[in-house]
C-alpha cells in the first residue's frame, strides 16, 4: 500500500501544466507585472516598495479541486542615504556608514494547492543591483522552505488503517534555494532564473522500510524572460511591449535522454499613459500527456499607486469542453515618491 501511495505522489509532482491538475512549480500568465515570483534578481529593480497579491484558480468547473496558487510578496531596494551619528549607552556615539543603493530585498509566501497535495512555505530573496551607464545589472539568491502535506479530504486510501498515512497528513519540510540574474535598459530587459537549484527530495513517512530511493526528487525549472517596449510614432502616450517567457526543465541527466519539459509564452501587450493596458499572450507547451496550446487574455488599470491585472487561459485541446478556463489576478500597492525611484525602470 505504502509504495502504491508513493508511486502516485511521484506522478501527481511530475505532471505539470498538461491539462491535468497537478502541477510541480506554480505558473503566471502574469509574470510581467510581478516577474519578482520566478527571479529573485527583480527584488527592489526600481527603488520602490511593492506589495503583491496573485490569486490564480486553473481548469475552472473540470472538477472541484483544480489546482489554485496565492502569494503575498512584497520586495524593496535599501536606498542610498548620508553617514548618521548614532548615539550609544554611556554616552558613546558611533558613526552609521552610508548604503549605496544596490541592495534589493523581498519576501513572498506562497500556498499552492494540487488536488490531495498542498504545499504552504516562506521565501526570502537578497538582490544586488549594479548601475552600467544607462542599464542596470542585477543578481539575486532567494532561499526557500515549504512544508508539503496530503490532504485527508481530498485523498482517497485504499486501507484506511495504513500506518504510511501518519507521515503523508503530517506533512514534512523541504528547504531549497532560486538564483537568478537580470539586465535592464530603458526599453528592453532579459533575464535567467533557475528555481528548485538543489533539487531537494520528498519523502513521506518515518518508517525503516523507506529509504532514500522512495523519495521523490524535485527537478530544476530554468527561466528565461525578455521583453521590449516601444512607444508609437507620434503618439507617446500609446506604447507596446512584446514579451516572452521560456521554461524547461529536464527530468533527466542521463546520457542521450532527450526527456525535457517546455513552456513557451508569446505575449504582446498594448499600453497607454502608463495606467491602462491589454494584451494576448499565445503558450505552447510540451508536457508528459501531449502538447498543449492555450490563448491568454490580459487586462490592467492603474489607480493612484494601485496595479490591478487580471488574464484569462483558454485552452486549445480536446479538455477545454469541460472546463471554462484558468482564471488568474493580481493586486499590487507600489509605494516611493518620484525621487526614490527609477522612472525609466518603471514597467507600467
Amino acid at each position: 500500500m505504502k509504495y502504491y501511495i508513493i508511486n502516485i505522489l511521484f506522478v501527481s509532482i511530475l505532471l505539470y501544466s498538461s491539462n491535468v491538475p497537478a502541477q510541480q512549480m506554480p505558473r503566471y500568465s502574469q509574470y510581467i507585472m510581478n516577474e519578482f515570483l520566478i527571479n529573485p534578481a527583480v527584488a527592489g529593480y526600481d527603488g520602490r516598495t511593492s506589495l503583491n497579491i496573485s490569486a490564480r484558480k486553473e481548469l475552472l468547473g473540470f472538477i472541484s479541486n483544480t489546482p489554485e496558487t496565492y502569494s503575498f510578496s512584497a520586495q524593496s531596494r535599501v536606498l542610498k542615504k548620508g553617514f548618521s551619528i548614532k548615539s550609544g549607552l554611556f554616552g558613546k556615539t558611533s558613526f552609521r556608514s552610508s548604503s549605496k543603493g544596490r541592495v534589493g530585498i523581498g519576501v513572498n509566501f506562497l500556498k499552492d494547492v494540487n488536488v490531495a497535495i498542498h504545499r504552504t512555505g516562506f521565501q526570502f530573496t537578497y538582490a544586488y543591483h549594479i548601475f552600467i551607464e544607462n542599464s542596470q545589472l542585477s543578481f539575486g539568491l532567494t532561499g526557500s522552505i515549504f512544508q508539503f502535506k496530503v490532504s485527508g479530504d481530498d485523498f482517497v486510501y485504499k486501507d484506511p488503517n495504513d500506518i504510511v498515512i501518519d507521515g503523508l497528513t503530517n506533512g514534512i519540510i523541504v528547504p531549497d534555494a532560486n538564483l537568478g540574474v537580470n539586465f535592464m535598459t530603458q526599453n528592453y530587459h532579459v533575464g535567467l532564473s533557475v528555481a528548485q537549484l538543489f533539487k531537494s527530495k520528498i519523502q513521506f513517512g518515518k518508517y525503516t522500510d523507506f529509504n532514500d530511493t522512495n523519495a521523490t526528487p524535485f527537478t530544476r525549472h530554468y527561466y528565461l524572460v525578455g521583453s521590449y517596449r516601444r512607444a508609437f510614432f507620434r503618439k507617446p502616450q500609446w506604447e507596446v511591449e512584446p514579451s516572452t517567457l521560456l521554461r524547461i526543465t529536464k527530468l533527466s541527466f542521463k546520457k542521450d535522454d532527450r526527456d525535457i519539459r517546455y513552456t513557451v509564452d508569446l505575449s504582446a501587450k498594448f499600453i497607454y499613459n502608463r495606467e491602462y493596458w491589454a494584451g494576448l499572450s499565445f503558450r505552447t507547451s510540451e508536457e508528459l500527456l501531449s502538447n498543449n496550446k492555450e490563448i491568454v487574455l490580459m487586462l490592467g488599470i492603474k489607480l493612484s499607486r494601485y496595479y490591478i491585472g487580471y488574464s484569462f487561459d483558454y485552452g486549445i485541446n480536446n479538455l477545454s469542453r469541460y472546463t471554462i478556463g484558468s482564471h488568474e489576478i493580481t493586486l499590487s500597492l507600489k509605494l516611493g515618491d518620484s525621487t526614490r525611484r527609477y522612472r525609466w525602470l518603471e514597467r507600467y
